[in-house]
């Protein structure tokens, strides 16, 4: 009895090395393949380290490179160089609150209204968010908002 379970002891040994075996192997195949993948596989791709502006906003002495459409640019640029000379400020404005950005936004009335009507939301003093905002109010009637709209003629 004793010798049988020997045997089978013995019998089973020489399988599970032989499945140890197996497995280094099957581990070196999958190490080499990954390594043979890498280096036959790698390219260099270059990325530009800006993304490529879809539109711009632009007058004297100041330009904005735009990540997406605008549909009133001559309008916005014109309302920039008359609200800011394209310069990003906080200021008192005449009615004796604070205005922001290139497009002198009233953060507590204007900006929070706006917000809430287009569901967009951002911060007055960041160019693109203030063109954007002003681009979405401009299409929708509402460039009266602005004195220099006024001033320039361009409300009806």
């Amino acid at each position: 009895m004793l010798e049988k379970h020997l045997a089978n002891w013995a019998e089973w040994s020489r399988i599970l090395r032989g499945a140890l075996h197996v497995r280094r192997s099957l581990l070196y195949l999958a190490i080499a393949s990954l390594i043979v993948l890498i280096v036959h596989r790698t390219r260099v791709i270059s990325v530009p380290s800006k993304a490529i502006p879809v539109a711009e906003v632009s007058g004297k002495n100041w330009h904005y490179d735009l990540s997406f459409p605008v549909y009133n640019s001559s309008t916005l640029e014109r309302l920039i160089q008359c609200e800011s000379q394209g310069r990003n400020i906080s200021r008192t404005d005449s009615n004796g609150q604070m205005s922001w950005g290139i497009l002198q936004f009233n953060g507590t009335s204007t900006w929070n209204e706006m917000e809430q009507r287009f569901n967009f939301y951002g911060d007055p003093r960041n160019p693109p968010d203030a063109i954007h905002m002003a681009d979405m109010m401009i299409s929708r009637g509402l460039i009266g908002r602005w004195a220099c709209a006024r001033s320039l003629g361009l409300t009806k």
